[in-house]
């Protein structure tokens, strides 16, 4: 398969190498990353610089743009005519679940492929504090599970299937769950670099939500792995109210 890897931390980051060691063996492997670190870049564009490309191997190479820019880059400049067969953006070192997805460059490159109407998927292993080290190895086994039992045909276009895996090792997973996109409550503090004027994150925690059943969040801290299809289609499925909003003028 020709499989085109990205993510939001960089070219060099040991989730995206874990990721690319593991798939090389058997498939054709693209790498398109960005060459700084990203994180929180979401959906954005490097609209008004210009974007360094550098190869740093065989099918590999390092753009100075964001995540988004880095599969648009690879589609239409890179790979040309021989597009890819599947997206993943990941290993992310950190949970992507819940709102935070609307923050994530990780899950906001797999987007943009799937715009392109290419089946994407973001992976990502939770890390719940700066002591444990990410099992970017558990999480790469999981990726490879899932593409042997066929995931990649069953994603629907203009869809992503967001993958979270628990932080515990292989021993520690408990299943896997198809899940909804759950909610966090924040906890955000600034500090005052320059009162007034230059401010910088103190804290930024993510807090769950207690709700119902079968979200992104449960599942994982369930040591359940979590599949949750986001689409592209950004229109909600809530019925308008009944008003009557426009009478023939303004």
């Amino acid at each position: 398969m020709r499989i085109l890897l990205t993510n939001d931390d960089g070219y060099d980051q040991p989730g995206l190498l874990k990721l690319t060691e593991l798939l090389d063996h058997d498939n054709e492997v693209w790498v398109v990353a960005p060459l700084h670190h990203c994180s929180g870049a979401s959906h954005s564009l490097g609209l008004y610089s210009s974007m360094e490309l550098r190869g740093t191997g065989r099918r590999r190479w390092a753009l100075e743009g964001t995540p988004t820019d880095c599969v648009k880059i690879a589609l239409m400049e890179i790979m040309g005519k021989q597009p890819p067969q599947l997206v993943i953006s990941g290993i992310n070192p950190g949970a992507n679940m819940a709102n935070n997805i609307f923050y994530s460059g990780t899950v906001a490159a797999a987007t943009e492929a799937s715009l392109w109407g290419i089946p994407s998927m973001a992976v990502s292993v939770q890390v719940t504090s700066p002591e444990r080290k990410p099992r970017f190895d558990t999480a790469a086994r999981v990726t490879g599970h899932l593409l042997e039992r066929g995931v990649a045909s069953i994603i629907p276009i203009g869809t992503v299937l967001n993958v979270n895996v628990p932080e515990s090792g292989p021993e520690g997973i408990r299943g896997i769950r198809w899940t909804r996109v759950g909610r966090f409550a924040r906890d955000i503090t600034f500090r005052q670099l320059e009162p007034g004027r230059v401010f910088a994150y103190d804290r930024y925690r993510s807090l769950p939500v207690v709700e119902s059943s079968n979200t992104d969040v449960q599942a994982v801290d369930e040591h359940m792995v979590s599949l949750t299809l986001l689409d592209s289609d950004r229109t909600s499925g809530a019925v308008p109210p009944d008003l009557e909003l426009f009478d023939g003028s303004f």
